[in-house]
């Protein structure tokens, strides 16, 4: 199922280094204390001294003025360099990293992961329909299978991911997966496994189910675990490297962990996640944020890929909102992570927050040349 890493990948690696730390020997480093001094921002190393960050002051700065604006809870942002897997910004709000923390469920972004399983089976495209009835607010045993006596609508899986259809998901994952095939490739894509960054970071958690109905609810994304902003970042950074694992910088130097690389899932799913992501912003959940009161487009001439993800619980209650995605679509060169946790009462949602996060990057670009 896996692939071997191409020539330029390799070449990658066998650059390394000869002292590069083991992954195990990963650094703590507390982003959060980090500060800005003479232009590049520096942060404190667990057991002493400082280390330089990778991180775009303009970008941080906006980072944070955004998640103030946004005034969850908790939240983060966190923002990459598709083509050098540099961390440009990386902004917390509430108690602890929550950029790095695994504190909120993985909601809908968890589809994406099913959607890569599916492709990967090659039972599925894109283009493979499937009819449904409920399942908008949560999926219960009689409406795990189809039933034309109550299934009323139908779409495709190129469809269903960018206007995030949980029984669509459900059905297609029980009728086509295993729960080892689903534990897989998210592990793969860096939920529930070590993410290859160079600091050290708590595993997301991930949790499967085995009976029908815990694997259904798991593959459409509902309280299968808990998944860090970072988490998602790395996800949608492969999935913008055509599938290929490309290890997350923040420290500015010239030592880095070795990992355990290779290919995610294949390039030509990759390219088909990458098309049925751009629904999402262009007709599913996210168009009404990517579009004008007049209907055009905020990037105009350029396609945002993404995914958004929304789910309501926990002790307290919050309503726990995701974007993740990068941009441009076909030619990445930044992928977005967006994490809000709100009261069900919200100030704003996790898809505007990427919205401002992006155009301000791009305005960023556009000063630079």
């Amino acid at each position: 199922m896996r692939f071997v890493w191409p020539i330029l990948a390799s070449l990658f690696v066998a650059t390394l280094s000869s002292g590069a730390r083991a992954a195990s020997e990963r650094v703590s480093v507390s982003v959060r204390q980090a500060r800005l001094a003479r232009g590049v921002y520096v942060a404190p190393v667990r057991g002493g001294g400082h280390k330089k960050l990778t991180l775009e002051p303009t970008l941080q700065a906006t980072a944070e003025r955004l998640l103030a604006k946004a005034r969850p809870h908790e939240g983060a942002i966190v923002l990459s360099d598709v083509r050098t897997g540099k961390i440009l910004a990386w902004a917390s709000r509430g108690g602890g990293d929550v950029v790095a923390t695994p504190m909120a469920p993985s909601a809908s972004v968890f589809k994406v992961v099913t959607a890569a399983a599916l492709l990967e089976s090659r039972r599925v495209s894109p283009a493979t329909r499937q009819c449904y009835a409920g399942g908008e607010h949560g999926i219960e045993a009689e409406d795990l299978h189809d039933d034309r006596s109550r299934d009323d609508r139908c779409t495709t899986l190129g469809d269903a991911l960018g206007h995030s259809v949980n029984l669509v998901f459900a059905r297609m994952a029980l009728k086509h997966l295993k729960p080892a095939d689903l534990r897989e490739t998210a592990e793969q894509l860096g939920i529930g496994a070590e993410i290859p960054i160079d600091i050290r970071v708590p595993r997301s958690q991930l949790r499967i189910p085995e009976d029908e109905l815990g694997f259904g609810r798991a593959a459409a994304g509902f309280w299968n675990g808990k998944m860090s902003a970072l988490s998602a970042l790395f996800l949608m950074h492969t999935i913008a490297n055509k599938g290929e694992r490309v290890p997350l910088t923040l420290l500015d130097d010239d030592e880095h962990p070795e990992f355990e690389l290779g290919r995610a899932v294949r390039v030509s799913t990759a390219n088909t996640l990458v098309r049925m992501l751009e629904v999402t912003t262009r007709s599913g959940t996210s168009a009404k944020v990517f579009h004008d009161e007049d209907g055009r487009k905020v990037f105009p001439g350029m396609n945002v890929a993404g995914k958004t993800g929304t789910l309501i619980g926990g002790k307290p209650t919050r309503m726990f909102s995701w974007f993740a995605g990068f941009a441009p679509s076909r030619h990445p060169r930044v992928a977005i992570s967006v994490m809000l946790a709100n009261d069900v009462k919200w100030w704003t949602k996790g898809n505007a927050v990427a919205r401002e996060m992006l155009e301000a990057y791009f305005e960023h670009e556009k000063a630079r040349r």
